[in-house]
């Protein structure tokens, strides 16, 4: 099948310019901590998002193979796991984070864009041997108006088998536009300045800001200005997931409440 798009980058955190939509997982609740096939409404208006033989990881699940807070689990070849997003105006470039996840393999995790059933490059293979934190970008050139369905699966070809992977942090530019690789992590160390907390939880910038528990529930919303201080007394001991945009950029952030 005729390859049509190109990998721009791997191993970086990437920000849209000229964006026009993205999906973290944080506000989705169909997702759950058992494999299966559902669809929920996106976080950018009008997008929908298909999924698999596939669940929820980060927030309420007893093991933590997550990227940024909540994603989705892509679990084996067999049922063709997949996480589709059905996009009503077009794309430019389109990315995502991806990791492997549990620990069985050494570099037998493999993933592939589809764009309208069109089948693009894969990654490399990825994943060392045991538990492997590492986290991957891809970014694809898919230059198509819409509406336009991407799914992101194993390529053709993958050996059948148990393949976990984690998935976080898609984003699309319009079509015409292009994203851009870059460091997201002096944006991300301006958000929560304190990730063990006391009470309160400090910040280093304007932002709005929900704060889930580990079950996925929000327990706290708040608009924080400049150099804030939040109290977070109210909050049981254990750990969150703070989440709030700095410099028009998503971030999110785990803290211990002690």
């Amino acid at each position: 099948m005729k390859k049509i798009f190109t990998i721009l980058g791997v191993a970086a955190m990437v920000v849209a310019v000229s964006a026009q939509g993205s999906e973290t997982f944080t506000s989705q609740t169909t997702l759950t901590s058992s494999y299966a096939n559902g669809t929920f409404t996106g976080e950018t208006a009008g997008v929908t998002v298909n999924f698999q033989h596939s669940r929820d990881e980060g927030l309420g699940t007893s093991d933590d193979y997550s990227i940024n807070g909540k994603g989705i689990m892509l679990r084996r070849v067999d049922e063709q796991s997949f996480v589709e997003f059905v996009i009503p105006n077009g794309v430019g470039q389109f990315s995502f984070n991806y990791r492997k996840a549990f620990t069985g393999g050494t570099n037998n995790r493999v993933l592939a864009v589809f764009v309208n059933g069109v089948e693009g490059p894969a990654t490399a293979n990825f994943g060392a041997a045991g538990a492997d934190p590492t986290v991957h970008t891809l970014v694809t050139s898919v230059n198509q108006a819409g509406p336009v369905t991407i799914r992101i699966s194993y390529p053709t070809g993958t050996s059948t088998g148990n393949k976990q992977v984690t998935i976080d942090d898609v984003q699309w530019s319009a079509n015409g536009s292009t994203l851009s690789v870059t460091d997201i992590t002096a944006v991300k160390s301006n958000f929560v300045k304190n990730t063990q907390v006391t009470d309160f939880i400090h910040f280093g910038s304007k932002a709005d800001v929900k704060i889930y528990n580990m079950n996925g529930q929000v327990v706290k919303t708040a608009n924080v200005s400049d150099r804030a201080a939040l109290d977070a007394s109210d909050l049981t001991p254990g750990m969150y997931i703070v989440t709030g945009t700095v410099e028009g950029k998503a971030v999110s952030q785990k803290i211990l409440k002690k």
